[in-house]
């Protein structure tokens, strides 16, 4: 079988197309024949060495894969051969035209879903993780996302939009607002040239947000603070453009009369907690099989073609998601 290995970390480049032998199902696995594979943003971080969950060198990328049962191994009893399925782990390994994988990370799915939508419901686990588990006791009626035009923001929107959330989606060029606008995002800043904080106090007047969510951070995520409602929230689910040049509770402190919170969240915090990572899988794969949500598909390409995937992110021109068809 084709995969797609790294042997060390660096640039696109370090993306190789090699031959494995297909693998055999241990006990408690189940043989995987990829249909889609999503190529998403810890793809890059596990290629470029910063991933804290990356397998060891030489690895395969790859979190995301949907595809049916081929095989299935000894002890295994709740899937069957040819059942339609998602693959959702964070230890790489999917960039492959087979995965043998432990039932743990497979998800059954009904045939109604399709298999090249279903390698974006990871991306809406984790905003509905963050939309109703870590933001819990907070009922936005309107949010801000930055960096809403890539898998994990339009999958915020998606969801937003599907509970009559108003959502402003803050993106890094006109473009990509456009995009974002016709998917569904209530308002569009760019925040190349716009100051957000201004446009959101302006688009609400003066009220702010009850809710961010902020993949970003960089050096002013402190200003976020004043476009949040009393008793606001804002969501870091990663600091891809660095920490705050101001010391973040002295920032909060300053405003400690709206009484503001800062949560850091990440998928992992349910490794313990698989009754409850379970619940929200299933919830989200539901919404899916009633058809209300939607995914945006922005290139379909080979596996072979993962690297030109990686140029495309690292460029970052995506505007939903990308996926490999074996």
């Amino acid at each position: 079988m084709k995969a797609i290995q790294i042997s060390m970390t660096g640039g696109p480049e370090v993306l190789e197309t090699i031959e494995l032998p297909i693998p055999e199902p241990g006990y408690d696995e189940v043989l995987i024949r990829a249909n889609s594979i999503g190529v998403g943003k810890p793809d890059v971080l596990m290629r470029t060495g910063v991933y804290r969950w990356s397998p060891p060198l030489p690895a395969i990328l790859g979190n995301e894969m949907s595809g049916h049962i081929e095989k299935t191994g000894p002890g295994v009893n709740e899937f069957v051969v040819g059942q339609p399925v998602l693959v959702f782990g964070t230890g790489g390994g999917r960039y492959a035209e087979y995965n043998s994988v432990s039932t743990s990370l497979v998800t059954p799915l009904s045939d109604n879903i399709n298999l090249e939508d279903a390698v974006s419901i990871p991306n809406y686990i984790i905003a509905w993780a963050m939309l109703f588990e870590a933001a819990r006791g907070i009922n936005p009626n309107i949010a801000y996302v930055n960096g809403a035009s890539g898998g994990v923001g339009t999958a915020i929107i998606d969801i937003c939009k599907s509970q009559g959330i108003d959502i402003i989606g803050g993106t890094s060029s006109d473009e990509k607002c456009e995009f974002i606008s016709e998917f569904g995002a209530t308002h569009t800043i760019n925040y190349a040239r716009e100051d957000v904080v201004k446009r959101v106090l302006d688009l609400t007047e003066g009220k702010g947000v009850e809710l961010v969510f902020d993949h970003l951070i960089g050096g002013r995520f402190t200003d976020t603070l004043d476009m949040l409602m009393p008793l606001g929230m804002i969501i870091s689910f990663n600091a891809l453009s660095g920490m705050p040049d101001e010391e973040l509770f002295s920032a909060m402190r300053k405003r400690a009369a709206k009484s503001l919170a800062v949560r850091c969240f990440s998928w992992h915090c349910y490794d313990d907690n698989l009754k409850k990572r379970k619940e929200i899988i299933e919830a989200v794969v539901a919404q899916f099989a009633q058809g209300k949500l939607n995914p945006p598909l922005y290139k379909r390409l080979a596996l072979t073609d993962a690297r030109l995937a990686h140029e495309m992110l690292d460029r970052r021109e995506v505007r939903g998601k990308i996926i490999l068809k074996p």
